[in-house]
């Protein structure tokens, strides 16, 4: 017990200082210069994995030093973007820190490094296809081809993978990629042959496809297919009577879950995990669901201009909940698919009926559930809890009350609850609303918002010192990291001063597990790294680091200065902090309808402006060179039909400041150098 709770207090010693150090680079403090603030972020870089290779080396925190020091390399390399002004969220980010993220974790086996590795591929992928600091048009194949080889990339890493988290969350990522490739083709009209490609690949997946996760991943989103089509389908081509198809097809999706479950029953002689059959039940029931919903509600409004609520309510009660409560020797898919289309039909009418009817309905449910198995129990309550909230604001519309009541609840149910896995249900509902109730943005800033603050890190530890669950450890990790980035997006505070904050906290705790350890004679060792790969590839940051710090500085001093006309815009980065969006005159050549690296022509006019005159060269081949002149500068930029981003989109300013230079900022001033490359220097009103 002491020795898990040492190790507890480091960790979240170091992650509050790692967090400080997001935020203080983040709040882009004016009074540090480029290379202090540079040479800062390395020299936090280096402490870490120099007290993971020396001070620390055969000690629990070796480990996270390491880990800790991967991640300061990307704050390292996010920051010469902020002093620099690269894009913001740029994908080259992210594949930069990638890159020695992925080394480490091939060389050390760490699972926390390969997750988070994987998270930084994924990452690169999103920006690199859904850029934040600019807008591109990219034509339909190039869309299509891009998209598909994410999801390819991803196959192939889930394929070659031995057997590991990072194997199940690389196949899920393919079939998200693929889904984001359908839900593309709906929104913007494009990929008409993609949905039959698609159902074939499912059809291949499901037949193919043995393991259970994997199984569980192509079983929902095929769910979500089917879905989607079905009521794209029926919108396009049919009318109200047609939603009673979708009576019989939810009934035939149920028929074959049914037989599904059983089949793998039989297939997997007992071997199968119980949470693989709860998920399957949990997705089919989902699917079921939905369908059946939406298909009453739309024959309701087909058949009637106006029907009560209380007609609604009464079929979610008598046709729905009663049977599916009562009638315990049905098939557990059929009583939770029954329950689940009560449940969400009674939320569309608890608000009009009766709040003493409502009342005593809910008070019903709530007793009767304890008499029922864990599952039908989980379902009950939380919708007990929804309507629970939902008359709650519409009588009283207090959400601060109405959070901690729902969440007192939650966590009674969570104590008395003796079955695993409602535990970790009720557990996650339960941070979740204490962790709203810490939002700025939904409740007023007063004495009783630090309470609630310092009530949410309270619950964090008692999970995390006091419940041996490692998966009730697991959620409370999950949600610290949720606090901290919803406090570094929250508007209370200066980022500055919560930097100051949570370092406080971090030394503090970091020194109170040194002190305990010491008192209690910890031993916190740990298997010894081989340091030598490991040492070559810091080496192989640090130089990194000081080469691109030292090119931008070269070019910034050397490189020649334009003047730019531009048009702002202003939003936060991930890890980068406030930022104005650039949009340059020179950014849209109409006429144009190229994609490719282009080299333009800009001409000085006599206001002192550079203006593009035009296209100097395309992909390499020369294409108006003609229209340069002595005088002329050539700036490179790669170019998406008629826009071309030059990457200077971007301009980092100091927290809150973004919207006085998005007011009056009218030109940017940028320096290129002699081959070509822009860096934005500063932005002005004249």
């Amino acid at each position: 017990m002491a020795q898990r709770v040492v190790k507890t207090t480091y960790l979240l010693g170091l992650l509050f200082l790692v967090a400080a150090l997001v935020y203080f680079f983040a709040s882009n403090w004016p009074e540090l210069g480029r290379l202090m603030k540079v040479g800062i972020s390395a020299g936090f870089m280096i402490l870490f994995y120099g007290m993971s290779a020396t001070v620390f080396r055969h000690h629990f925190l070796s480990k996270w030093l390491l880990i800790f020091g991967a991640i300061t390399f990307g704050i390292c390399v996010a920051l010469i973007g902020q002093v620099y002004n690269s894009h913001a969220d740029s994908f080259l980010l992210f594949f930069i820190w990638f890159i020695p993220t992925a080394m480490f974790a091939m060389f050390t086996r760490i699972r926390f490094l390969a997750i988070f590795s994987f998270g930084l591929l994924q990452l690169t992928f999103w920006f690199y296809y859904f850029p934040s600091s600019y807008q591109i048009e990219r034509g339909e194949w190039p869309s299509f081809f891009i998209l598909l080889l994410f999801a390819l990339i991803n196959g192939i890493i889930s394929f070659l993978g031995r057997p590991s988290i990072v194997s199940v969350l690389a196949y899920m990522a393919m079939h998200s990629w693929l889904f984001v490739i359908f839900i593309q083709g709906i929104s913007i009209d494009q990929f008409h042959f993609w949905p039959y490609v698609y159902a074939f690949i499912f059809v291949l997946f499901l037949i193919y496809v043995r393991k259970q996760p994997y199984f569980i991943c192509t079983v929902l989103f095929t769910g979500m297919f089917w879905v989607v089509q079905y009521f794209r389908f029926v919108e396009r081509h049919f009318s109200g009577n047609w939603y009673i198809f979708g009576l019989v097809l939810a009934a035939v999706i149920v028929y074959i879950g049914i037989y599904a479950l059983r089949w793998m029953k039989k297939r997997s002689n007992g071997k199968v995990e119980k949470i693989f059959f709860v998920a399957f039940q949990v997705i089919v029931t989902g699917v079921a669901s939905i369908i059946v919903v939406g298909s009453i509600l739309q024959l309701l409004s087909f058949w009637f201009d106006v029907f009560s609520p209380y007609w609604l309510f009464s079929i979610s009660v008598f046709l729905f909940v009663v049977p599916g409560l009562l009638w315990k020797r049905w098939n557990d898919v059929v009583r939770y698919t029954l329950l689940a289309i009560g449940y969400i039909l009674g939320a569309f009418s608890v608000t009009e009926v009766s709040f003493i009817i409502i009342s005593v309905y809910i008070a019903v449910l709530f007793i009767v559930s304890w008499r029922m198995s864990a599952g039908v129990r989980t379902m009950t309550n939380m919708a007990v809890s929804l309507y629970f909230v939902m008359m709650m604001l519409d009588e009283w519309s207090d959400i601060r009350f109405t959070l901690f009541t729902v969440f007192v609840f939650y966590g009674i149910i969570y104590w008395m609850t003796k079955h695993t896995y409602e535990r970790l249900v009720f557990l996650v509902f339960s941070f979740a609303t204490l962790l709203l109730l810490t939002s700025a943005d939904l409740v007023v800033v007063d004495w009783a918002y630090v309470v609630w603050n310092i009530l949410f890190l309270s619950f964090v530890a008692f999970v995390l010192f006091f419940r041996t669950n490692e998966k009730e450890q697991a959620i409370a990790w999950l949600y610290i990291f949720l606090f901290l980035a919803l406090k570094y997006y929250e508007w209370v505070w200066n980022l500055l001063h919560k930097s100051m904050t949570l370092a406080i906290v971090g030394v503090c705790l970091l020194i109170v597990a040194s002190v305990v350890q010491k008192r209690k004679s910890i031993s916190l060792s740990f298997h010894e790294k081989k340091w030598l790969p490991l040492f070559v590839i810091i080496m192989l940051q640090v130089a990194f680091i000081t080469y691109v710090t030292f090119d931008k500085e070269q070019h910034l001093q050397y490189g020649q200065q334009m003047k730019l006309q531009l048009e702002p815009v202003d939003p936060r980065s991930l890890i980068q902090g406030d930022y104005v969006r650039l949009q340059y005159e020179i950014s849209t050549i109409e006429g144009m309808n190229e994609w490719g690296k282009a080299q333009v022509i800009l001409r000085k006019d006599e206001t002192g402006v550079h203006r593009f005159v035009g296209v100097y060269s395309l992909n390499g081949k020369q294409r108006d060179s003609d229209m340069y002149r002595e005088g002329d500068v050539l700036v490179n930029g790669n170019i998406y039909g008629n826009t071309i981003i030059y990457g200077i989109e971007t301009y980092f300013v100091p927290e809150k400041t973004g919207g006085d230079i998005q007011r009056h900022a009218r030109f940017a001033y940028v320096r290129v150098s002699k081959t070509g490359d822009a860096l934005l220097e500063k932005v002005s009103e004249r």
